[in-house]
């Protein structure tokens, strides 16, 4: 049984699945640990519309694996199917995008990862040299101090080739989630459910390959309609009964279909104990030169700027914008990889304080903050270059916000989760009158993509003039994206039972903040406490 790849063992006929070794998932590490330590084989492939099931050689071996249990029980589910588990910590995470976006926003203002360079790495696997428009062919490299190293400079090569592909497999996240948005998932997430060692017998973690990206950009979109291709070695999900190999066939068949793909051929590979699927449409075609062009475009719509936050500010709110940015900086540094210096992007936070800005005139009238007009003035104010989140000052962050950048199309102007119409309280803790309007809450977290033409509408003679209703019901623009609502929590509307996990708490009802303000029916405090404790612990420290 000879194969032409030393890594892979060929199973040709029916008698050479007994050769195929099970895996003792009992007592396993991780799924990387797995591959590496334990033979691979190549199963064949198929036509799943044209398929002679009583005489396909690959067919019937597959068969035989199956009934044989030379592979753990196969499930398909959605992720919806294990959101409870997901919600009680049964089915730990693999940290989303968080290390991603970290990188991502580290490198994006200086280059660009590169396409595929066959005449460099043949096998059109290691494409992941950073480039400039001054430096087309990545002989130099931007270190996370803004110092080039030489190509040449071999105490360096070894953290050069790191973060290449750090920031390729980071820029094909923001393309990835893009694709996913567009189209739609093309294949179903595919891996294996195994115990996660590092806490204990108990917990258990999706593993999915291929696709380490996809994993994080899955977990960051929790989207409960994804399709999921998972073997179950400890019956972690047993309320999906395991499939038969007709179903499994089956299954992609269907999935083909609905695609209307004509590329209907399927390859079979056993790695790391557990069988993965191949194919054109599995793999989206040829991929890399898509994630070179659009890192190259986002690049450059960054104008060398690194990525920057403002947080809207009012005096009246005592400092509660302080505590904001704390909870910003803290939840970002959390990603930060022990020991390593050198990957600790913290973008610029700014207070938007309207008084400091001359060109905003606007009588204050009609408004419940003082930024409730003036956060369309970000884009003029970085002179229409890069991009820039604005968030209330009253959203306090327990995990980064970065990963929201991937949801930024860089054809659309801005970035904002698209809330439902609320059932709102009739008066806001300022006293006024709570009109309910289209849009509302939409604008209290923006990412401006400050270069479009859109974003241009916004001049500080529109901002000034323009009604509540035109900016704020993004009358200036059709062109948004949507982040999805999971990430942030709002208080008196959501409900903790069905929205868990998220990122920030948004205190849009008010909070001790507030002057005089009754709080006893402001719920949740309980994390606006926890993380003022933290701030005032830390600042005792550096006092004392």
């Amino acid at each position: 049984m000879a194969s032409n790849n030393p890594d892979f063992t060929d199973i040709k006929t029916v008698d050479d699945v007994d050769s195929i070794i099970p895996i003792d998932f009992d007592g396993c590490e991780s799924a990387f640990a797995i591959r590496d330590k334990n033979p691979h084989y190549h199963l064949g492939s198929l036509n799943v519309n044209r398929v002679m099931k009583e005489h396909n050689p690959c067919y019937l071996i597959l068969k035989k694996i199956f009934e044989e249990g030379k592979v753990p029980p196969l499930k398909l589910f959605t992720y919806g199917d294990v959101m409870q588990d997901r919600r009680d910590n049964n089915m730990v995470t693999m940290h989303g995008l968080k290390h991603h976006s970290l990188t991502y926003n580290q490198f994006l203002p200086h280059g660009y990862t590169c396409g595929p360079t066959p005449e460099m790495f043949p096998m059109g696997m290691n494409t992941n040299m950073i480039r400039t428009e001054e430096d087309p062919n990545g002989e130099r490299y931007i270190q996370s101090h803004g110092v080039g190293v030489d190509e040449d400079d071999k105490t360096n090569i070894n953290l050069k080739n790191m973060w290449d592909s750090s920031y390729y497999h980071s820029a094909k996240a923001h393309w990835l989630t893009q694709s996913i948005i567009e189209e739609g998932l093309w294949a179903p997430i595919q891996g294996v459910i195994l115990k996660d060692t590092s806490y204990g017998d108990e917990k258990f973690k999706f593993f999915v390959h291929p696709g380490s990206v996809r994993s994080g950009v899955i977990e960051e979109m929790q989207d409960p309609s994804m399709l999921c291709h998972f073997f179950d070695p400890h019956n972690k999900v047993p309320e999906i009964k395991p499939a038969t190999v007709d179903e499994f066939l089956d299954y992609w068949k269907d999935l083909l279909k609905k695609r209307g793909i004509t590329q209907d051929n399927l390859s079979f590979i056993i790695t790391g104990g557990v069988i993965e699927v191949n194919s054109e449409f599995a793999n989206v075609g040829d991929f890399r030169p898509k994630v070179y062009e659009f890192n190259r475009k986002v690049h450059k719509l960054a104008k060398g700027k690194p990525f920057n936050i403002y947080i809207g500010y009012d005096s009246t709110h005592k400092q509660i914008e302080d505590l904001t940015k704390f909870s910003i900086e803290s939840s970002i540094r959390s990603t930060y990889s022990q020991g390593d210096t050198t990957n600790q992007f913290m973008p610029e936070i700014k207070y938007l304080d309207y008084s400091k800005i001359p060109e905003y005139n606007r009588e204050y009238k009609n408004q419940s903050t003082a930024f409730t007009y003036s956060r369309f003035l970000i884009p003029y104010l970085e002179n229409y270059e890069g991009f820039s989140m604005f968030i209330d000052d009253d959203i306090l962050f327990e995990k980064s916000l970065l990963p929201m950048l991937y949801y930024l199309n860089p054809d659309n102007a801005v970035a904002c989760i698209q809330y439902p119409q609320y059932a709102h309280d009739s008066v806001k803790f300022d006293g006024e009158i709570n009109i309910d309007y289209p849009c509302k809450l939409w604008s209290s977290l923006m990412i401006f993509n400050n270069g479009h033409e859109d974003c241009k509408k916004l001049t500080p003679d529109v901002v000034n003039s323009w009604t509540g209703a035109q900016l704020h019901q993004f009358e200036w623009t059709d062109k948004l994206s949507k982040i999805p609502e999971h990430y942030i929590f709002t208080e008196g509307y959501d409900n903790p039972e069905t929205k868990w996990g998220c990122s920030g708490y948004h205190y849009t009802r008010g909070g001790p903040w507030i002057e005089n303000m009754d709080t006893s029916n402001i719920k949740r405090l309980s994390h606006y406490e926890e993380i003022k404790t933290r701030r005032d612990n830390l600042n005792n420290l550096k006092r004392g």
